[in-house]
């Protein structure tokens, strides 16, 4: 039997989780629930509390948030947190060829040089990709430990937990194309740079609100975002020739920017994604579903800010991960399970004897009293008359071709037997004679010689006399 340790992993994971997005304005709630349970209505909502207050006050912003979730129906702890790409320090490196447990360290280190603060005050998150060249790079993002704790506290006070903290990067990493992503969220607007399965950029600008109350500068915008550009590889910076635009003031920003980016040579209008309703079905999930998605299904979640808990189920299975350490693990499973599997078939079969034995006990007990008793008494009786057993012994002397014929049988007390008959010939007479002395239970056979002479008449028939002495035999 092949041991799938796949399908045990994804037994293992979590079937559902809430997701949170933490935007300027709002937080978006979202419940995701596996492959298992997708066909089960998912309950969404939006609380009006934005980022700064979960900055400011983590306490009041936990209860709310716990007062909506529970009013909603969402029981789940465990939770995936997107928050504002804004709130992070970003840098870019090169990845050498390190083993993943050795790879936090590095990041760690180019932290402490790319970064004012200690690395031991930031979170660090990081998202790889590749230069047309094949040479791996990755982008840094970090955040300080007070905006993870007041995320945490908020969590905390609503009675959930985070399984899962990253940036809000939403549509970004479906399709990691090259290209440019400009993500509007209240006040300002997150550029970020996708090219070679990852983020090659990360920046948080001031951009155009959806209701136009405060004037927007396109020319400046459009600067920060030639900067942003400049600061890539070169490689990466010439595979940049398309434009998407999302959230509130997607369609503001895309009609300002457009003849900007066409000077970049950037292309805008068939990638542009129309602002959603507010209050609509999509406007409220957020971009921490897409990262639920991935966490239940196992997947990596780019710009991971919670340290992953090997546990101790994972080491295992990180220990066996291969085909002949299963066939090792299958085999002492087999020495350790079958003999206990045998005892406990013996058991079961000596437990239905038992019950078995205890219904018939009493009558079998009363059978071997009465077995008892008929040993004891069977010296008394004959299991066969003895005046059968005498007569089949004088038959038995007799020839079977009928020359010797008996004529009369007397048994006087005794046992002692006398017999007359006839004989068509004297070879048969004393052929029957020897037979019937050759029996062990005869006993003084006497034929007198005045008898034989007298008695015994004539050629054909001949007349015969006889007397014998029967004794019992005993087995």
């Amino acid at each position: 039997m092949k041991l799938e340790l796949n399908d045990i992993k994804k037994r293992l994971l979590m079937r559902s989780a809430v997701a949170i997005t933490i935007e300027s304005g709002r937080i978006a709630v979202k419940l995701v629930r596996g492959d298992a349970d997708g066909t089960k209505p998912a309950p969404s909502l939006s609380v009006p509390v934005g980022g700064d207050d979960v900055l400011k006050d983590p306490d009041k912003a936990g209860q709310e948030l716990g007062v909506a979730l529970n009013g909603a129906g969402i029981r789940e702890r465990d939770c995936v947190v997107c928050v504002p790409a804004g709130w992070a320090l970003t840098a870019s490196t090169d990845l050498p060829e390190v083993a993943e447990e050795d790879l936090r360290g590095y990041l760690e280190l180019r932290a402490e040089r790319e970064f004012s603060s200690s690395a031991n005050d930031l979170r660090l998150g990081y998202c790889a990709y590749s230069l047309p060249s094949g040479q791996r790079r990755a982008t840094l993002a970090a955040l300080s430990g007070k905006k993870i704790e007041a995320v945490e506290r908020m969590l905390a006070v609503s009675n959930r937990r985070a399984t899962s903290i990253s940036l809000a990067l939403e549509k970004c990493l479906s399709k990691p194309e090259a290209m440019i992503h400009f993500l509007t969220n209240g006040n300002h607007t997150d550029v970020v740079v996708t090219a070679g399965g990852g983020v090659a950029g990360l920046r948080s600008l001031t951009g155009p609100q959806a209701n136009g109350d405060t004037a927007f500068d396109p020319v400046a915008f459009c600067r920060d975002v030639r900067i942003t550009l400049g600061r890539l590889p070169e490689p990466v910076r010439q595979q940049i020739r398309r434009a998407a635009f999302t959230g509130p003031s997607a369609q503001s920003l895309c009609v300002q920017t457009r003849y900007d980016l066409l000077r970049m040579g950037i292309e805008s209008s068939e990638t542009t994604y129309a602002a959603t309703a507010v209050g609509s079905p999509q406007e409220t999930v957020g971009a921490a579903a897409e990262a639920a998605r991935l966490k239940l299904s196992g997947q990596a979640i780019a710009f991971e800010f919670v340290v992953p808990e090997t546990k101790r189920w994972q080491e295992l299975f990180q220990r066996f991960d291969t085909q002949r350490r299963r066939m090792l693990l299958a085999g002492v499973a087999g020495l350790v399970v079958l003999p206990l599997l045998l005892l406990f078939i013996r058991a079961q079969i000596e437990s239905h004897l038992e019950s078995e034995w205890a219904h018939m006990k009493t009558k079998a007990e009363e059978l071997d009293a009465l077995q008892q008793k008929i040993h004891q008494f069977r010296p008394w009786f004959e299991p066969t008359p003895q005046e059968m057993e005498l007569m089949n012994s004088l038959v038995s002397a007799f020839p079977e071709d009928g020359e010797v014929w008996a004529k009369s049988v007397q048994v006087a007390s005794g046992n002692k037997v006398s017999c007359t008959g006839f004989a068509r010939s004297q070879a048969a007479l004393l052929d029957f004679l020897t037979r019937l002395r050759g029996r062990s239970d005869v006993t003084a056979l006497q034929v007198p010689q005045w008898q034989q002479m007298q008695q015994v008449r004539g050629d054909k028939p001949i007349q015969f006399s006889l007397t014998y002495q029967w004794e019992e035999q005993h087995d």
